[in-house]
């Protein structure tokens, strides 16, 4: 059994509750992780604005990639032994992936004509509107509004089958050097970098490299090139038992958390820690 080096992880669904984006059911293995010195990577569509309180709470001092691989994130006060990176930003270093939201913006009512799909963007939308979209309280999605690299939209009046309809819009996006990946609630259109993307460069610049397993959880679609990226994949299961099919087909051999949300997460992560095995998605 190969030492745990690092644990990177998706946020919504996975290390936060879907609906109340409570994470204290984590607790347990969050402080197994600290005492055992394992670094922890916050991995998520959430905005940077969103992220660096939310790492805070949870006391997650490694860097963030955020907006889907937008960008990573890391103190600058840790980034002495990093490679120079391309910005630093009050006490945080930026190293910037994704492409600008402007750009975003103004591609996406191509990528929907294309797809043959109404969409609406965050951008289009008011504090209240993304509140009652997210389930977050106003504040908060005031934070998920501070996009950089990603605009999350809305398909409105889908037409035919959600997959069919998602396959369009990606083909699309990618024509023009773009992407669509489908989270929890929302899609979102990004640049030519992603979750995975960002990951592999925050390995490779690690000071000293990571010595050791490197372990990843995530839950929906827009997860899978994370969990590509890692040694050891874990699929953490939707509300009802069922894991998401994009990630069955794409991940049979991956293993799966044993409950949804923050609880799963934690007996998948604590088993981890312990060097027992997790049942396989595809059994």
């Amino acid at each position: 059994m190969r030492r745990l080096g690092l644990v990177a992880t998706d946020l919504d669904g996975t290390l936060l509750d879907r609906e109340t984006y409570d994470f204290a059911p984590a607790r347990p293995a969050l402080d197994a992780l600290r005492e055992r010195g394992v670094p922890l990577v916050l991995v998520s569509s959430k905005t940077r604005a969103e992220m660096e309180p939310l790492a805070d709470a949870i006391g997650a001092t490694g860097p963030l990639v955020v907006e889907n691989g937008g960008a990573v994130v890391v103190p600058r006060e840790a980034v002495a032994g990093w490679p120079p990176w391309r910005q630093v930003d009050g006490d945080r270093a930026v190293l910037v992936l994704g492409v600008g939201r402007d750009r975003l913006l103004a591609e996406l009512p191509a990528v929907a004509a294309e797809a043959g799909a109404r969409v609406r963007p965050f951008a289009a939308m008011s504090v209240g509107e993304v509140a009652a979209l997210t389930g977050l309280p106003e504040p908060q999605a005031a934070l998920a509004m501070r996009r950089e690299y990603d605009e999350p939209f809305v398909v409105e009046d889908p037409p035919g089958d959600d997959r069919a309809v998602d396959a369009r819009l990606d083909r699309a996006a990618r024509h023009r050097g773009l992407r669509v990946t489908h989270g929890g609630r929302v899609h979102h259109l990004t640049g030519p970098a992603d979750k995975g993307q960002a990951l592999r460069a925050l390995l490779h610049a690690w000071p000293g490299g990571v010595r050791g397993e490197v372990v990843g959880l995530g839950d929906a679609p827009n997860d899978l090139a994370l969990l590509l990226a890692v040694d050891r994949p874990i699929v953490v299961p939707r509300p009802d038992g069922s894991v998401d099919a994009a990630l069955a087909v794409r991940l049979p051999s991956a293993e799966r958390a044993p409950g949804p949300g923050p609880a799963g997460w934690a007996r998948a992560v604590l088993a981890v820690l312990a060097g027992e095995p997790l049942p396989q998605v595809g059994a």
